[in-house]
């Protein structure tokens, strides 16, 4: 098959749904099919698209349905769609929805903010984790902890600066690694590194190296308000590196409900406690540790590749209208 995978961002872009559309693209050509992961236009005759993100590609996928409308359309629901855009019932988050052939979401715990007339569409597909070459840093002084998100509202990057004004005695280093899309992000994160010399943002790392700062790290710190399943939780799994994660519905799908490095969201004291822990306590350090390895399993590349052949196939079954050449 000829399988387009849109992309609401470009593809060279270092943001999540370009690294996961691209991901995609690969294992569905491993896997014998030709796909072709896009951005902003629509290639002709193609016999299926994958849709990364239901608002920001609804143009894209309702011009693919209009030229193919007997072929498969999936949609990829981000955190964003999920969280954000469904609740607020964006229009084109529910159009997106309603023509799609089927829904897919990356981890279980998403399928119940589905509406209830969608769920017979539904389908979970484990993100997988692809790590190219890693690219080697210097070490960074122990303990340290590294947030690996750009400077969003919606992955709260400043709940770390919080955390860190109530553990001012303790010895550690912190970083974010992340672009600012906007000037008030720039000058937040500028004077947080004025105020605590134990603190630096890195800005935009290169992906190969970010991953290296992600290995050698004590902890990585997820601090969204929401999320629908980020990359850099799976890659610190897959690394081995202990996720400090608020307690919300995508990281609960990636780490599982017994996971004990969970924080309450939006909270600076709970995600301050859990670092002194880290630090003072070595047995639960690594119990964190035991808990992510048991976890890897879930991140595999075949799993993910045979997710989207079933949705392939399931789609195809669910709207068997011919195709027309």
């Amino acid at each position: 098959m000829q399988i387009l995978i849109a992309s609401p961002y470009p593809l060279d872009s270092p943001k999540g749904n370009s690294i996961t559309a691209l991901r995609i693209e690969r294992l569905l050509k491993q896997a014998g099919h030709q796909a072709s992961a896009v951005h902003g236009t629509l290639p002709a005759g193609a016999d299926a698209m994958i849709a990364l993100h239901a608002t920001k590609t609804y143009p894209l996928s309702a011009a693919f349905k209009k030229q193919h409308p007997g072929k498969p359309l999936i949609l990829y629901l981000t955190g964003t769609d999920l969280y954000r855009d469904l609740l607020e019932k964006k229009p084109d988050c529910l159009n997106a929805m309603e023509q799609a052939d089927i829904l897919v979401v990356s981890q279980p715990a998403s399928l119940s903010s589905i509406p209830e007339q969608y769920q017979q569409k539904s389908r979970v597909v484990r993100a997988s984790i692809m790590l190219p070459q890693l690219e080697d840093v210097s070490p960074p002084p122990q303990p340290s902890f590294a947030l690996v998100a750009h400077l969003r509202p919606v992955k709260n990057p400043f709940l770390l600066n919080r955390a860190l004004e109530q553990l001012h005695a303790l010895p550690l280093h912190a970083y974010t690694l992340g672009s600012a899309l906007d000037e008030k992000m720039i000058e937040e994160a500028h004077s947080w590194q004025a105020k605590d010399p134990r603190f630096r943002w890195l800005d935009n790392v290169p992906y190969p190296q970010a991953l290296s700062w992600i290995s050698q790290v004590t902890a990585t710190i997820n601090s969204s308000h929401l999320e629908g399943g980020a990359n850099a939780v799976g890659e610190s799994i897959i690394l081995g590196t202990p996720v400090l994660a608020s307690k919300i519905e995508g990281n609960l799908g990636m780490l599982g409900d017994d996971y004990a490095g969970y924080f309450t969201p939006d909270d600076p004291g709970s995600l301050a406690a859990i670092i002194r822990r880290v630090i003072e306590e070595p047995e639960f350090l690594q119990l964190l540790r035991q808990q992510i390895h048991a976890r890897q399993a879930c991140f595999s590349p075949a799993i993910e590749t045979q997710g989207w052949l079933d949705c392939l196939t399931a789609s195809q079954a669910l709207n068997p209208r011919p195709s027309g050449k």
